[in-house]
């Protein structure tokens, strides 16, 4: 009997030690294509070259693609990766991933890879040539992504569907920035798509909303859970015959939302925002 105990005794030393074996060899792996990527971001910084950028870019891509692969990923930190975007959604079901390539002209374009934690299905958005300024009216496919840097995720359910409300940024060029207010949908086989018609202004429905003011401007746009509101800066010209051009546009100390009613986002104008953020 001693003899078995013994024998039992050492399969559970020996599972444990090659369980322990396996996963600092899953944290090594990510651990060393963390350093990979730090190299590359820091080459990327450096870059003046068009050509230089976006091969670089396309190896961030690569390399993170593959790093993410592992499903201890979702919870790995990438704490040195200070120029990627790794956001969780309010559910924590999502991870995302996003990051801008400034580009000598003042333009950008961008990388962004969304992780599922259900099955650690991986998505990735790819522009077609240049960032552009996404449409309001119709969906936008992940293959024709127009480009930005998302940094909230908003679960909406409603009826047992579930959708991500999506804030983010994309610098224009080097007059103009964007902000977004987004929609990330998936079907049932997981595909992912932009765009969906629940922003309600003005008696009619938008598939996004978007923002456009100067560069020298700062533009708050922050979801409230308590109020179940985003509350954003309203923006004008400084002075009246500036109107309509958008380089001239910034904050003007008075603030609107979007309140969240069922499935839907409903504008709000002149809210009191506060102590709100």
């Amino acid at each position: 009997m001693k003899n078995i105990m013994k024998y039992l005794f050492s399969i559970i030393i020996l599972f444990c030690s090659f369980n322990s074996i396996a996963n600092n060899g899953i944290t090594k792996s990510l651990y060393e294509s963390e350093k990979e990527l730090y190299a590359l971001f820091n080459a990327l910084k450096r870059s003046r070259v068009k050509e230089t950028s976006l091969s670089i870019h396309a190896q961030i891509q690569s390399v993170l693609y593959n790093a993410l692969q592992d499903p201890e990923s979702f919870h790995y930190p990438f704490d040195s990766l200070f120029f990627l975007g790794k956001i969780y959604s309010d559910d924590n079901l999502l991870r995302i991933y996003t990051w801008n390539v400034p580009l000598p002209d003042g333009t950008y374009t961008y990388g962004c890879i969304v992780q599922q934690k259900k099955g650690n299905v991986l998505t990735v958005f790819r522009i077609r040539g240049n960032a552009y300024r996404p449409p309001l009216d119709r969906h936008v496919a992940i293959d024709n992504w127009y480009g930005a840097l998302y940094y909230r995720a908003i679960p909406v359910t409603y009826r047992r569907n579930t959708y991500y409300t999506l804030l983010g940024w994309a610098g224009n060029d080097d007059m103009t920035n964007f902000k977004m207010i987004d929609v990330l949908t998936f079907n049932d086989r997981g595909r992912a798509r932009l765009g969906l018609p629940v922003f309600n202004k003005n008696r009619r429905a938008f598939h996004r909303i978007l923002f456009e003011y100067g560069d020298r401007y700062f533009m708050s746009l922050e979801y409230n859970p308590r109020k179940r509101m985003i509350i954003f800066d309203h923006l004008a010209p400084h002075l009246p015959k500036f109107t309509g051009i958008y380089t001239h546009y910034g904050p003007d100390f008075s603030f609107d939302a979007f309140k969240l009613r069922k499935r839907d986002w409903i504008f709000v104008e002149d809210v009191d925002a506060r102590n709100e953020f």
